[in-house]
Formats: C-alpha cells, sequence, structure tokens
C-alpha cells in the first residue's frame, strides 16, 4: 500500500485546508450578498424590473449575471464540501467491537455534509430553469411567428406541347396575444422569483459553510481521532488494511 500512501496524505491536506477556508468561505458569500442584494421590498424589485421586460426581447442582464454567479458557488462549495467528506472518511478507524462513539459522529457528520452538498448541486440547474422560464413567457408576449408558402401553378400550350409554370410565394403572419399584459407581468415575476431565488441560494451556501464549521469546532478531537488512540493520524490512515 506504500504506493498509495502519498495519495492518501495529499487527500487529507486538502480536506484539512477545505475545513479551515469553511469561515472565509461564509464571509465572502456574506459580503456578495450584501453587495448584490440591497434591502428592499420585492415589490419594488419588480417595479424596477418591469420596463426592462416591456421593450424589446433581451436578457434580463443582472438577473442572468446573479444567476451565473449562483452556479459558480455552488460549484465551489460542492467541490469543498466533498473534499472535507473524503478527509473523514480517510479518518475512519479500522472496524471493530466497542469504542464507536467517535465512528457514530463520523458517520453522522457525514451524512449532514452529504444532505448540504446535494442541495447545493441541485442549485446549478436554477439559471437553466429560469431562462426556460422565461423564453416561454417573451414568445407568448411578442406572439408566434409563422411562415406559410402558397404556390401558384398555371398551364400555357407553346407549339402544341403543354408547359406549366409555378410560383412560390411565402407569408409571415405575427399573432399577437390578447392577454399581452398578463404575459408581461409574468416575465417580469419570472425575473423577480430567479432574483430572490439566488439570494436564498447564496444564504444557505453561507448558512451551510457555517454549520459546517460549526460542526467541526464542536467535534474536531472525535473527528479527526474518533477511539482517541492516535489511529486517526494520517500516517496511520491505511492500518485498517
Amino acid at each position: 500500500m506504500g504506493d498509495i500512501d502519498p495519495m492518501v496524505d495529499a487527500f487529507v491536506a486538502e480536506g484539512e485546508q477545505a475545513i479551515d477556508s469553511l469561515p472565509s468561505h461564509a464571509g465572502r458569500i456574506n459580503q456578495l450578498l450584501s453587495t448584490h442584494f440591497p434591502a428592499q421590498t420585492l415589490e419594488a424589485v419588480h417595479a424596477a424590473m418591469r420596463p426592462a421586460v416591456e421593450g424589446a426581447p433581451a436578457l434580463n442582464k443582472k438577473v442572468a449575471e446573479l444567476s451565473s454567479l449562483a452556479r459558480e458557488e455552488a460549484a465551489v462549495a460542492s467541490a469543498q464540501f466533498r473534499k472535507i467528506e473524503m478527509w473523514l472518511r480517510l479518518k475512519s478507524p479500522a472496524v471493530s467491537d466497542g469504542n464507536n462513539f467517535g465512528v457514530d459522529v463520523q458517520n453522522y457528520v457525514v451524512g449532514e455534509l452529504a444532505t448540504m452538498r446535494a442541495a447545493m448541486d441541485g442549485m446549478m440547474a436554477s439559471g437553466r430553469d429560469y431562462h426556460w422560464a422565461r423564453s416561454e413567457g417573451l414568445n407568448k408576449m411578442h406572439g408566434d411567428e409563422k411562415h406559410s408558402k402558397v404556390i401558384d401553378s398555371s398551364k400555357e400550350v407553346k407549339d402544341g406541347k403543354e408547359e406549366v409554370s409555378k410560383s412560390e410565394k411565402e407569408s409571415q403572419v405575427v399573432t399577437k396575444p390578447a392577454s399581452k399584459l398578463d404575459y408581461t407581468e409574468y416575465v417580469v415575476c419570472v425575473d423577480v422569483r430567479q432574483y430572490h431565488q439566488v439570494f436564498a441560494q447564496l444564504t444557505d451556501m453561507r448558512d451551510n459553510y457555517l454549520k459546517a464549521h460549526v460542526l467541526f469546532a464542536k467535534n474536531m478531537k472525535k473527528l479527526a481521532d474518533p477511539r482517541g488512540d492516535g489511529d486517526g493520524k494520517s500516517a496511520n490512515v491505511m492500518s485498517m488494511f
């Protein structure tokens, strides 16, 4: 197993760095929340976004950028939590009877981390769902564009031979919905909902970093060395084999 030990040590070191960085990640996201989400009502957000929807079809640049920000932060958080989960797995002692309270603590923390990570993995799809819902509303607002072709044919007799001539004409028809005002409000509501959802997602990520930090701060002794016999040291991490 000697060839594997350096890799195990590297993963343990990565996990330790991820654990140490939990508070800084929480502080960084807290700053993002303060920068991008000033205190205001959703009604005020709705009113501010409505004029852009009433114009020509275009992206809501602000919401699109915030959605991209949330996706990137979710990817970072997921990667950090995976490193920490791996650290805990590598710190698991050899399987034996008795004195397993520390192992139970490890398993509990792994479960909590996995639950938080799964929720953050799901956040990476919210931008996709937002753009799809918004595009559907914009299509309804600005009408359905339909194309049709009309083919005219005529017959002529030249030099005793019948010839058929054809001509094509293409027409474009745009149908406007009768309830355009409602579709306009729908698109604005989609924008506002995504704006608030990004706020909620970043808040959850910040809180997850903090919850993970507290779990480790309160239980680090049991997590690093669940049986208190030094078997949790990285040098002995492969002793179970």
